[in-house]
């Protein structure tokens, strides 16, 4: 207690430092803590399973065509003979997750739910506890197990097993149980899963399950062992060829925990930030160490005074790392209480939904730790080793003058500072010069003013009849039914031919039905032919389709698929579907049935939109009571498929200001240690008739000179860092030198702003005082 009082009345004789020290360290600490806080929940993504180093993941990829296909799924048959043949494996589960939502009736409450499906071994292999019932009889295909929120929605606190619902207006199920919700770190995500089973019936085929060329299901596997990964891993690659010897759909294995990290490659931005957390903590400390040691010519002194009654050289390094233990103490308690009160719109911010209670877990306790232990034993380090290392004699000198290590440790503590700062601004451009061009590439259609109504129920059969209905209203513009946005996958499939095709070359095709207003509504650019009518009859396809066959000319000619031939009426433009991080696959758009009708597409009027949407609304309720108006925007849809780069530069853009804070903070405190070195020599120039616009240019002049430096190793480092990350995208923008420039640019303008008024400052002091300084 008494060190601490005495470390108090120590940095209260310098309150600027000492205030200035601890704001900078506690900034920088805010902006390490929340990148720690980030960095914690990306990496226990899907780690909280009990299971978690036994359960693997199965997907399919094909390697027929011009470039390797990857799946997220693959065919159903292959969980039931993983579990039959491999002895590794205890148990298989297949899973289709919930792709558009479904109506869930529970007596007058009705709600559009995420449903998935799935093998009851789910419930054994991951780790979903039961606040009611259990998974139910695996036997039984009419029984829904829900989430505690979506129970809550439906029958409130109260126990619902044994309760009746109806699933889609077609099947009643049996609530055989409620899990808890999922974290918001899980892979598994729905509201509520039915038994695979009814796939047979919902999709009308008693082979649904039986199938070696559906990669629509996702299969995962839990071992016996985690030491067998590798062999049931290198068994199951070509399993599928045991039953179809021609087949190019090849299988491969995963473990579940590595998933979000590795195989989407989420850890190249955790080892980013991870490093920019260092450089941060790095720079907020050397600022903290400037600042603690500004009056260091009083410290050394009374160093020397402790010297002369018997102090040793160890007894000065341990009251000097007593003192920032502190202070440090300090800081990390101020940042601790600011980053817990700010989590919640950090969370908001980024996307991401941190818990308050992520902040007293183990790991982050023991991170806290070690942060803290790093920036006591480097902020310490250097006033320790620095103070001690002086002679009793030189200390209680009149002349004594502590410049030892001053210019270089200053111009270090600048360089470091100032390369941080580069980077995260730069980085932050060049995302953001990312995001905006992925938002505003061509994406082969016009995606504003289009309204997308969900066809459920009776406005599949009727759907016809919705669309001339709609057609008539003040505000619609035009409208197509199709099978899927023009944002999704939907269904593909290799078995397209033509004429001097490859035998051996099997080209990924996306089937896309539509029908004749599709042109009108997306207004997509045709380059061959026209789009078919109800007078033309064939298929249109899109450009990378096109590029793959080869020819010159497409109209008139005939593909066949499965045995039907299709006569080319027309070439579109690329439509990005696919992710924009990928290039445009190949597509057949077809002429679309009522059965494979899911969306109605309807481009609106921007004016009184509110009014449109209602009379919409109006007219579906009309034809299909039972089911909830389920609509949307193709624009939202779209920026879904660039959501994590707008999160990424949120991210990116709240690190930079963070860390353009604790740059001020550090270049005022390299002002406050330049000034206090050169008090005697402003005082002596300023009556030898020195301007004070002369005086103040010496001190920015070292700290132009230092972020100059520091952007020769600052530009490199992230063209190197942002080129790799680039290199993840197949639309993608270019470095120019510009980006680099602006950001050295800004952050020298801010530089130079904030040392300005301080500079000028010191510089308009009354020489009188600064000769009577000693």
């Amino acid at each position: 207690m008494r060190n601490i009082v005495l470390t108090l009345r120590k940095f209260k004789r310098n309150k600027s430092a000492t205030l200035l020290g601890l704001l900078g360290l506690a900034t920088g600490l805010v902006c390490v803590l929340y990148i720690v806080f980030w960095i914690n929940d990306e990496i226990s993504f899907d780690r909280f399973h009990k299971n978690t180093d036994r359960i693997f993941v199965v997907h399919a990829y094909l390697e027929g065509g011009a470039k390797k296909v990857d799946f997220a799924g693959c065919p159903p048959m292959v969980a039931p003979a993983m579990k039959a043949e491999y002895p590794e494996v205890e148990n298989s589960c297949r899973y289709l997750q919930a792709y558009v939502k479904s109506l869930v009736v529970a007596k007058d409450k009705k709600s559009m739910i995420d449903v998935a499906y799935s093998d009851p071994s789910l419930f054994d292999i991951f780790t979903l506890p039961f606040i009611y019932g259990n998974q139910g009889n695996p036997n039984v295909a009419s029984q829904i197990v829900f989430t505690r929120s979506a129970a809550l929605r439906y029958f409130g606190n109260v126990d619902p097993v044994g309760k009746i619902v109806r699933y889609n207006n077609q099947m009643d199920m049996t609530v055989t149980g409620v899990i808890e919700d999922f974290p918001c770190n899980s892979t598994l995500q729905f509201d509520a899963v039915i038994p695979v089973q009814n796939i047979k019936s919902l999709w009308g085929r008693d082979d649904a399950l039986n199938t070696w060329y559906n990669n629509a299901f996702m299969t995962f596997g839990l071992l016996k062992s985690p030491s067998s990964f590798e062999q049931v891993a290198k068994k199951i690659t070509r399993r599928i060829q045991k039953d179809i010897p021609e087949s190019t759909n090849y299988l491969r294995a995963y473990l579940f925990k590595n998933g979000y990290l590795y195989e989407q490659k989420h850890i190249r931005n955790v080892k980013i930030f991870g490093l920019v957390a260092l450089l941060v903590l790095l720079a907020a400390t050397l600022n903290f160490i400037n600042l603690i040691t500004a009056r260091s010519t009083k410290q050394a002194r009374e160093t020397g005074l402790r010297k002369t009654i018997g102090a040793s050289r160890a007894n000065i390094v341990k009251l000097v790392y007593a003192d920032v233990a502190i202070v440090c103490l300090l800081a990390y308690t101020v940042a601790l209480v600011v980053a817990y009160w700010g989590l919640p719109f950090f969370g908001q911010t980024i996307g991401k939904q941190i818990e308050p209670s992520s902040l007293f877990s183990v790991r982050m306790g023991v991170a806290i730790v070690l942060c803290y232990a790093f920036t006591v034993l480097l902020a310490g380090s250097y006033p320790a080793l620095f103070l001690s290392s002086f002679r009793i004699t030189e200390t209680l000198s009149s002349n004594f003058q502590s410049v030892k290590g001053r210019k270089l440790f200053r111009n270090s503590l600048l360089f470091t500072i100032f390369t941080v700062s580069i980077v995260l601004i730069a980085s932050t451009f060049i995302i953001s010069k990312q995001t905006l061009f992925m938002q505003n590439m061509d994406i082969g259609y016009n995606k504003e003013q289009l309204l997308y109504i969900s066809l459920d129920g009776k406005l599949k059969e009727k759907a016809k009849t919705l669309k001339n209905e709609i057609g008539r209203l003040p505000g619609v513009i035009a409208s197509t039914a199709t099978s899927n946005l023009p944002t999704e996958v939907g269904n593909n499939g290799e078995g397209w031919d033509w004429q001097g095709k490859d035998p051996n070359f099997k080209l990924l095709v996306t089937d896309w039905g539509t029908d004749e207003d599709m042109v009108k509504t997306l207004q997509p650019k045709l380059i061959e032919g026209s789009f078919f009518s109800n007078d033309i009859h064939g298929i249109v396809i899109n450009k990378a389709f096109a590029d793959a066959i080869g020819w010159k000319s497409f109209v008139g000619k005939n593909l066949t698929t499965y045995g039907q031939s299709f006569p080319i009426v027309g070439v579109i433009d690329n439509i990005q579907y696919n992710s924009l991080s990928e290039s445009c696959r190949p597509m057949a758009i077809q002429q679309v049935a009522t059965w494979w009708m899911n969306y109605l597409v309807v481009k609106v009027d921007s004016h009184h939109m509110d009014k449109t949407i209602g009379a919409i609304r109006k007219t579906c309720e009309e034809i299909e009571p039972d089911f909830p108006f389920n609509y949307g925007f193709v624009s939202d849809s779209f920026a879904k498929m660039y959501q994590t780069e707008t999160n990424l530069k949120k991210l990116v853009s709240l690190f930079s200001i963070l860390s353009i804070v604790v740059l001020c903070l550090g270049l005022l405190g390299v002002v406050m240690f330049m000034a206090e070195q050169k008090t005697k020599e402003i005082g002596v120039r300023k009556c030898l008739g020195e301007k004070e616009t002369s005086i103040a240019v010496r001190f920015i002049m070292p700290i132009l000179v230092s972020g100059i430096a520091a952007s020769v190793v600052a530009v490199p480092l992230t063209w190197h860092v942002m080129n790799r990350w680039l290199e993840n995208y197949a639309n993608r923008i270019e470095l120019d030198i510009w980006i680099f420039l602006l950001a050295v640019i800004a952050t020298l303008a801010i530089a130079v702003f904030t040392v300005a008024w301080q500079s000028w400052r010191v510089a308009t002091r009354n020489p009188v005082e600064a000769l009577r300084y000693e």
